[in-house]
């Protein structure tokens, strides 16, 4: 149903948040969200979601729009109802797909949480926002550790689940290369983190994989251990499996995006093309961040 946009006044507040890819990931959930979340590593892209936030009086409850159209987007209204009880009125283009391993709910929520502390005069630090970002994530098990890695940027490495001071997150040195990916569509997050079997292959094939990464925290390194990761977990679509193996025999390196039916490469040198539509991304090197 189309739902018509709202617009904004000129002294709206605005952030952006980068995109973020997770390679490799060991579920870690506990009774408290802020002690929840996953440990393993990511990537976070150029790409991701532009946020205006603007103070509501005349409604009665925080409106969402994604790309023009009303949306649930019940992780940005969960981080939203942590920070204030006003309504706000959000407006967030995103520039990745939804539900397809980019953490678009991570970078829809930090975005805005950013924009209301504006908004609002809040005057919350960072990670009080990141914070409340990510135990929105954790509540609706749109993710786990995507808030964590778009705080930072880069090539994340999460060395303990959550948001810092709690979780502890490096970064692998890298430049900013264009990262090639191509979408086939989306994998419910929520029905992969309710599998207990399904979460047990997880967490042994994550824990190798981060373990030989930190062996040697390349970017190249990340690459072929996310690629080992997914496939030991077994959710690679026959599209997923087709379409790394074409960019490995192209010469370059790749990966399926979790938890999605996504492949993302370096070097693809145009095998991608093969599959649909390709899409192009420099890593963001910078986190979260007001405009």
């Amino acid at each position: 149903m189309e739902n018509k946009l709202i617009s904004f006044p000129q002294n709206s507040f605005s952030a952006f948040a980068p995109a973020h890819i997770s390679g490799i990931f060991i579920i870690d959930i506990k009774k408290d969200p802020i002690h929840s979340g996953s440990m393993g590593a990511g990537i976070c892209l150029e790409d991701g979601a532009v946020t205006t936030v603007h103070p509501a009086e005349k409604i009665k409850k925080t409106t969402v729009n994604i790309n023009g159209k009303v949306n649930r987007a019940a992780t940005t209204l969960s981080a939203v109802e942590l920070l204030t009880k006003k309504p706000v009125l959000v407006e967030t283009t995103l520039r990745v797909p939804i539900g397809a391993g980019f953490g678009a709910s991570a970078a829809g929520a930090l975005s805005t949480a950013l924009a209301v502390n504006e908004a609002l005069s809040l005057n919350m630090t960072f990670n009080d926002l990141a914070k409340a970002a990510h135990i929105a994530e954790v509540k609706n098990r749109t993710g786990l550790g995507d808030v964590a890695g778009i705080t930072c940027g880069g090539i994340d490495i999460r060395k303990h689940a959550g948001i810092p001071p709690v979780g502890i997150i490096d970064r692998i040195p890298c430049s900013d290369e264009i990262i090639s990916w191509i979408c086939f569509g989306e994998i419910s997050t929520k029905s992969v983190l309710s599998d207990d079997i399904k979460k047990k292959s997880i967490n042994k094939a994550g824990s190798l994989r981060l373990k030989e990464l930190l062996k040697k925290p390349t970017i190249d390194n990340f690459f072929l251990q996310s690629c080992a990761f997914a496939k030991e977990i077994d959710l690679m679509s026959p599209q997923v499996r087709d379409a790394i193996e074409a960019v490995e025999a192209a010469g370059g390196i790749a990966s399926q995006a979790m938890l999605g039916n996504s492949v993302f490469a370096i070097n693809d040198n145009g095998a991608l093309s093969e599959f649909g539509e390709v899409k192009k991304s420099r890593i963001s090197h910078a986190g979260a961040h007001l405009l």
